[in-house]
């Protein structure tokens, strides 16, 4: 089989998906509720409490995979050339500063 067959946009989509849901349940397994496997609304509401944008104590904690969500997400589009500067002066500072 070639490999321009198996490099299909729909077979990288569900092998995605797959290693999605199968990280999902080991973040899970390793301690998150059982109900957040990857809730990024959950992320960001426990991130907002951390910066203490609100009070609710259970909730205030800084997710450490939205920030590999982010850096991921950028190293992959460094990796692919999908990275372009829009001009400014030093982007690539800019972007690590407004995270």
């Amino acid at each position: 089989m070639r490999v321009s067959r198996l490099l299909t946009p729909g077979t990288l989509i569900f092998t995605s998906a797959l290693v999605i849901g199968i990280l999902a349940a080991f973040l899970v397994k390793w301690g998150n509720p059982l109900n957040m496997g990857i809730c990024v609304g959950c992320f960001l509401r426990d991130i907002s409490g951390s910066l203490g944008l609100h009070q609710a104590g259970v909730v205030q904690y800084l997710r450490p995979e939205i920030i590999g969500f982010v850096l991921g997400s950028f190293v992959a589009a460094y990796a692919f050339k999908e990275f372009r500067t829009r001009g400014g002066s030093a982007p690539l500072v800019r972007f690590f500063l407004g995270m």
